[in-house]
């Protein structure tokens, strides 16, 4: 039994471009239903999809079935204008348009409600954070009004301010979290947020030449320092690849992230049962 807590069917793992453009006028089916069977192949059993704006995940979630795959999926991310989420979701300039969002959720069948909290890693500049944050007041109100509709809210979340600011809003994962500290970690213990940390993202992208390895191993190692120091602490851990992303091919990244994990000492049977079992659609547990 295999979890992949956070992967995007859409992706091939080669190019996000190529790969959403097959979708432009409709899912491609046949392109959906060869990524479940290469993902059954793997072993993986649960899936949980970070959303599109195509709805390539949500047809996903329709026939994955057939391959023997609990899947989950937020239909698309909700980001707020200006903000990193245009890739895969839907923007909002205030509150009101941000519940009318959860309500689109919610009509189109969603498991759980994704926001952003950050911006992308910028490779080409050491591996900082693009762009600024969400404000914590704003985002503790998104929080509010998701898990007062009944659905967990899964974020995207860089930078050690950004995760902090995201755990304190009450979410209940953190998606990515490089440049987790210790503050934000201690914030995760009290509240039980899961930590997904996709750390093939990264890996997979040493000695591709596409970056700086030095750089990349860099952000890995103190990745790996961080998780650690969860597990130490007792924060859930999950195993999610990013499945699709560049060089994070389908199946075959989920094992690149569990074997990671392992390689540290990180065992994320718990967490993913935590996430698999009830974490995605009851909140309140």
């Amino acid at each position: 039994m295999l979890y992949e807590c956070h992967g995007h069917i859409i992706l091939d793992g080669v190019a996000y471009t190529g790969a959403v453009a097959r979708h432009k006028n409709g899912v491609d089916e046949d392109f959906v239903r060869g990524n479940l069977k290469i993902c059954s192949r793997a072993g993986v059993t649960f899936y949980r999809d970070g959303g599109d704006r195509h709805m390539v995940s949500a047809y996903a979630k329709k026939i994955a079935g057939e391959y023997g795959i609990n899947y989950r999926t937020p239909i698309f991310i909700i980001h707020k204008k200006g903000h990193y989420g245009s890739m895969f979701g839907r923007a909002f300039n205030d509150i009101a348009e941000y519940r009318g969002l959860v309500g689109e959720v919610k009509r189109l069948g969603g498991d759980f409600i994704k926001i952003t909290a950050s911006n992308l890693l910028d490779f080409t500049n050491g591996g900082s954070v693009t762009g600024p944050g969400m404000a914590q007041g704003e985002l503790c109100e998104m929080v509010r009004i998701a898990h007062g509709e009944g659905y967990a809210v899964m974020i995207h979340a860089n930078g050690a301010d950004n995760i902090k600011r995201a755990a304190e809003s009450g979410v209940d994962s953190i998606e990515h979290g490089f440049y987790m500290d210790g503050d934000a970690l201690s914030i995760m213990l009290q509240t039980g947020a899961v930590w997904v940390p996709t750390c093939a993202t990264v890996s997979n992208l040493i000695g591709s030449g596409k970056y700086d390895d030095a750089m990349l191993r860099g952000i890995l190692d103190g990745h790996k320092s961080a998780l650690l120091k969860a597990r130490t602490l007792g924060v859930p851990i999950a195993c999610g690849s990013d499945a699709g992303a560049s060089n994070v091919p389908q199946g075959k990244g989920t094992h690149d992230e569990l074997d990671i994990l392992e390689s540290i000492g990180i065992d994320v049977a718990p967490g993913n049962r935590r996430i698999g079992e009830w974490k995605w659609t009851n909140p309140n547990i």
